[in-house]
């Protein structure tokens, strides 16, 4: 199978996007993030892109130069969020802080503040779905990673379409269930994220990504070394996409019964207002440190 019908059945399979949908691409200027963006737009969805500015010296300055000229070829449009004027500080500064002062990971901060700056800007765009490029390694290197710490529960929400969708076991193409914690997500404020590359293994955007030449960097971010999930990422380079693929789909068959039994109350932050589990959500409490 192509990726792009893998791709296409994704999305039916799943109930991903509707053609009606006004879809943000969360664009990191990687291969994935592009990839998929390409084809959602040639698939004659209604898509733009939404990047993240982080500030990270030449190497945000020629993402955010190729992404302008890769949407602007597409048709495609493009807002860019300068991380620092959104947050006061550069995320070199944020992450050199908290390591110092909570031991937490570059890429952990990076993660929580991105995720954060993309629920809101998605919001103010009036997007019905948050596209992300996350592919099958990514989401077999999760599966793993949370293996290993111990709790199994920190993937509970993992599957193509994120954000309390719980999916029907019986049916042949499991439809997307209203459940109350997807009920409360909504009324959260959170835009539900999907993720059309699930099931594509990273090898196969690489191969499509160059053959379709786009004109991206493939080095990964220079800021991420030393963590647990780039050790993750090394060792999962012994193991096949055969592999990975099973490692995925056989979480996914404990994730609707993970979920109900663990259904957690989704909140607004009294400080932001953005959907938090706790009373203060992961990025205010971040602020808190600084």
């Amino acid at each position: 199978m192509d990726i792009e019908k893998k791709v296409r059945e994704t999305i039916r399979k799943y109930n991903l996007i509707k053609k009606e949908d006004r879809v943000v691409v969360a664009l990191s200027g990687g291969k994935d993030s592009v990839a998929v963006l390409y084809m959602l737009h040639n698939f004659g969805y209604s898509v733009e892109g939404l990047m993240i500015d982080l500030g990270i010296g030449e190497w945000s300055k020629v993402h955010n130069e190729k992404m302008t000229r890769f949407c602007s070829e597409l048709g495609v449009p493009l807002t860019i969020v300068d991380l620092k004027k959104e947050l006061g500080q550069g995320i070199c500064f944020i992450k050199a802080v908290l390591k110092e002062r909570k031991g937490l990971t570059g890429c952990t901060v990076c993660g929580t503040v991105k995720r954060w700056i993309l629920n809101r800007w998605a919001k103010k765009l009036g997007a019905d779905k948050l596209v992300t490029g996350h592919n099958l390694d990514d989401e077999a290197q999760n599966v793993l990673m949370n293996f290993l710490k111990g709790n199994i529960l920190l993937g509970v929400n993992s599957s193509p379409a994120t954000g309390g969708s719980l999916f029907s076991s019986h049916a042949k193409y499991p439809l997307q269930m209203e459940t109350q914690e997807s009920l409360d997500i909504k009324r959260a404020g959170f835009i539900q994220r999907v993720k059309p590359l699930f099931f594509v293994a990273e090898s196969e955007i690489l191969k499509y990504s160059k053959e379709k030449k786009f004109d991206i960097l493939y080095d990964k971010c220079p800021c991420a070394f030393g963590t647990y999930r780039v050790e993750t990422r090394g060792w999962m380079k012994s193991i096949g996409d055969a592999e990975k693929k099973r490692i995925v789909e056989n979480f996914q068959k404990l994730v609707p019964k993970l979920r109900k039994e663990n259904v957690r109350e989704i909140k607004k932050c009294k400080k932001c207002g953005e959907p938090s589990r706790g009373d203060v959500c992961g990025v205010c409490e971040i602020f808190s440190c600084l």
